[in-house]
């Protein structure tokens, strides 16, 4: 698990639990497509990019499923990459409580604030054109 598979040309995956985009934009720089499903996840996608010298420059959120921004939060912290998300989702990442309350209808009683849909925050910026 956490395999690095190259696809073609710049392009690779991490083989994970929720693959892991990767794209090289240089011999050193990285972004990834989203970042796993939690600090644990995140934690094994640096030791990825770190084996192979690769400076993560940023993260672009396809979705919030907190199993798709889990490991966003160390990731940001840990590199200081920026972390990009599509509309709505970039509010979803910044605040991850209205996961599970758009799911319950209403603020999410504990039983349903837990890391399977409630990811740590993360500082994320709108992704535009």
């Amino acid at each position: 698990m956490y395999e690095l598979k190259h696809i073609k040309g710049r392009t690779w995956t991490i083989e994970s639990p929720a693959r892991v985009g990767l794209y090289q934009l240089d011999d050193t720089r990285v972004v990834l497509i989203d970042a796993g499903s939690d600090k644990e996840a995140g934690r094994k996608i640096r030791q990825v990019l770190d084996r192979n010298h690769w400076q993560l420059e940023a993260i672009y959120i396809t979705h919030s499923n907190a199993d798709h921004i889990g490991g966003c939060r160390f990731l940001q912290d840990r590199t200081g990459c920026r972390i990009y998300a599509p509309g709505i989702e970039c509010a979803f990442t910044k605040w991850p409580v209205l996961e599970p309350s758009f799911l319950y209808g209403g603020y999410p009683f504990k039983a349903l604030r837990h890391k399977f849909l409630m990811a740590q925050e993360s500082d994320a910026l709108e992704l535009t054109p």
